[in-house]
């Protein structure tokens, strides 16, 4: 009976010694319905001056709205995304847009153009709209969208106004969609040093708080417990899109443990790389 205990025992300190893995659901962010991943990118919106001051005027809001749209999405509503001008003309060459990088220092650049049709009697306007877009980070090439639609009039005095409605409309396309994926951290039952408590700042979305809990457990235990806590460092900088960081951190738990889960980073992190 006495040996039957001691075994009991060693089990459970063999599993307290023992990694356990913890699944984290987050949402990512993925490429928007375009097809252009505009992440971590700056932008540059440019709007033609036509031979009618009123598409000229009627863009320059259009092009607001979109970038108001842009900053919510990509920069938490910092207003980072400049408006420029530049005169109307009727073919836009790839050349063009490599001289518009140069001239906004945008990664992304929208040239927008529109034309007006006349209103109706109810106020509807018509509008039609041209829009290239060049990522200078990606395929050198243009993107063009067209559309043609009614705008109603605004409803009311605190409506928006028709051209943010187009501008409104133009940016469904290139904002962000979302997906729900699993990130795997390692802990270690019965230890409470501070495995625990970065857990639980990871759940919360404070994951400089969870990077300052697993830090120095790095240093101290057993070779397995700093190569996970490690590997759990660079998936933090990786969900901080701190690439250069989570590499770094990874080939540390690789030189001290072969981990099963960091197969699956290095996958992650070389999927970023050949964007």
């Amino acid at each position: 009976m006495k040996h039957f205990a001691s075994l009991i025992a060693a089990a459970l300190l063999l599993a307290a010694c023992s990694p356990q893995i913890y699944p984290l659901y987050l949402d990512v962010r993925q490429p928007s319905t375009s097809g252009l991943n505009l992440n971590r990118k700056s932008m540059a919106i440019v709007y033609m001056d036509g031979a009618n001051p009123a598409d000229s005027s009627f863009d320059r809001s259009a092009a607001s709205a979109l970038a108001r749209k842009l900053e919510e999405d990509y920069f938490g509503g910092e207003e980072v995304v400049n408006l420029y001008h530049i005169p109307s003309a009727d073919t836009v060459t790839l050349d063009a847009m490599h001289s518009l990088v140069m001239d906004t220092e945008g990664d992304v650049i929208f040239l927008l153009s529109s034309s007006l049709g006349e209103k109706t009697p109810e106020g509807a306007q018509p509008v039609s709209s041209r829009l290239l877009v060049y990522d200078s980070m990606g395929t050198d090439k243009l993107y063009r969208f067209n559309g043609s639609a009614l705008i109603p009039a605004p409803a009311g005095p605190d409506a928006p106004s028709q051209a943010e409605v187009v501008g409104n409309r133009i940016s469904t396309r290139f904002l962000s969609q979302w997906k729900t994926e699993s990130f795997s951290f390692y802990y270690f039952d019965g230890l409470y040093d501070g495995w625990f408590d970065a857990l639980e700042r990871m759940h919360e979305g404070q994951m400089g708080k969870a990077i300052d809990a697993w830090t120095p457990l790095v240093k101290i235990g057993s070779n397995i417990k700093r190569a996970c806590a490690a590997y759990n460092m660079a998936m933090a900088f990786y969900l901080l899109e701190d690439y250069e960081m989570s590499e770094r951190w990874l080939a540390l738990a690789d030189k001290m443990e072969n981990l099963s889960l960091s197969a699956g980073l290095h996958t992650r992190l070389n999927a970023v790389s050949k964007k």
